[in-house]
C-alpha cells in the first residue's frame, strides 16, 4: 500500500444537518475528487458495494470499475461498474470474499491471508499506563481485555452490561484474571457503569489516540471477549485469541480470522436478522454470562496445551 486518502465523513454529515456547514462538507468532496482524479487510475475495486463507494469509484475518472453484482452489491452500487463480480456464496466469510474479490481479477493469492499491523514503540508506549494499572491487581491469572461496546450505529450489537458484570465477577473470582475494560468514541460512560457494578478490582482503559495503540493494548493480553465489532477483529489481527459474543449478525460472514477463537450465540429462529430497530434484542438477552465463562475457561485452556506440546 503506497497511500490511503483520508475523507472526512464528520464534515459531510453535519453539511446535511446544518446549511451552515454544508459549505465545508462540499468543498472537502471536492478537494477528494479533485485528488482522486489526479491520479488518473487505471483500474478502481471497489470491495465496500454501497452507493457511496460506488460513487466514488465512478466519480474518480478510472478506465476500469469493478465491484460486486446483486445481491452483494447493496442501494443499487452495481450501475457504477463496468464489472460485476458474484461470490460464491452469501455466507462467504468477509476475508475470502474480498480475495474471491481479487482472484476475480486475475490476481492469485500469495499463500494464506495473514494481518500484518505495524505496532510502534510509541504505540506500546501509549498503552503501557493502563497496561502498568493492570499489573497492580491482585491476583496471578490471565490477563484478559473486554470490549463492551460499539458503534452508535450498532448499539443492537451489544451484550447487556449486566451480563458484563457477572462473567467479571467470576473470571476473577474463579479464575485470579486481571480484567482490563478498553472503550471506543462515546462508550466510556458504558464501561465506566460496568466497573462501578463490579465486586471485583478491574481497569478502566485511559483514552487512547487511535486504533493501533487500541490495538498494542490488545497485543499485551492473554483473550480478548467481546461482541461483533471492529475491535474484535483488531485483536485477532494482533494475534490475541478471541471469545465473540454474537446476537444479530452472520457468525460465519463476520468471524475473526487467524486466531484460534470461540463463539457464543443463542440461536434464535430470527437471527441473524441485523435488524437496528429491534427492541427486545433477545438473541444477546439469552446469552449467559456462564456459557461465556465456560468457552474462556476452555480457549485459555487450549492455549495452556499448545504451550505445553511445543
Amino acid at each position: 500500500m503506497e497511500q490511503v486518502l483520508v475523507f472526512d465523513r464528520g464534515l459531510w454529515s453535519a453539511g446535511w444537518r446544518s446549511p451552515r456547514r454544508l459549505g465545508r462538507g462540499l468543498r472537502a468532496l471536492w478537494v477528494l475528487l479533485k485528488t482522486l482524479r489526479a491520479q488518473k487510475f487505471d483500474l478502481v475495486v471497489d470491495a465496500h458495494g454501497i452507493l457511496k463507494s460506488a460513487l466514488l469509484a465512478w466519480l474518480s475518472g478510472a478506465r476500469e470499475r469493478v465491484g460486486f453484482a446483486r445481491p452483494d452489491a447493496k442501494e443499487g452500487g452495481q450501475f457504477f461498474y463496468q464489472r460485476g463480480f458474484k461470490p460464491t456464496s452469501a455466507e462467504l466469510n468477509r476475508v475470502d470474499r474480498a480475495l474471491q474479490l481479487v482472484s476475480f481479477l486475475g490476481v492469485a493469492p500469495a499463500g494464506p491471508p495473514r494481518y500484518c499491523l505495524a505496532l510502534t514503540a510509541g504505540h506500546r508506549q501509549a498503552a503501557a499506563a493502563s497496561l502498568w494499572e493492570l499489573n497492580q491487581l491482585p491476583g496471578n491469572g490471565p490477563v484478559l481485555v473486554l470490549h463492551p461496546g460499539s458503534s452508535p450505529k450498532t448499539a443492537y450489537k451489544r451484550w447487556p452490561c449486566n451480563s458484563y458484570v457477572g462473567l467479571i465477577n467470576a473470571l476473577v473470582e474463579k479464575l485470579a484474571a486481571r480484567v482490563l475494560l478498553t472503550w471506543g468514541p462515546g462508550e466510556r460512560e458504558t464501561v465506566e457503569l460496568i466497573a462501578g457494578l463490579v465486586r471485583v478490582p478491574v481497569v478502566v482503559a485511559q483514552k487512547t489516540a487511535s486504533l493501533l495503540e487500541l490495538a498494542a493494548m490488545f497485543a499485551a493480553c492473554d483473550l480478548f471477549i467481546g461482541g461483533d465489532t471492529g475491535p474484535m477483529h483488531l485483536a485477532a489481527a494482533v494475534g490475541t485469541p478471541v471469545v465473540a459474543i454474537f446476537g444479530p449478525t452472520h457468525p460465519q460472514v463476520n468471524a475473526p480470522r487467524g486466531v484460534p477463537w470461540r463463539l457464543v450465540r443463542y440461536p434464535l429462529f430470527c437471527s441473524p436478522c441485523r435488524k437496528r430497530s429491534c427492541k427486545s434484542r433477545l438473541c444477546l438477552e439469552a446469552v449467559g454470562w456462564r456459557r461465556v465463562l465456560a468457552e474462556v475457561e476452555g480457549l485459555l485452556q487450549d492455549e495452556v496445551s499448545k504451550v505445553y506440546e511445543r
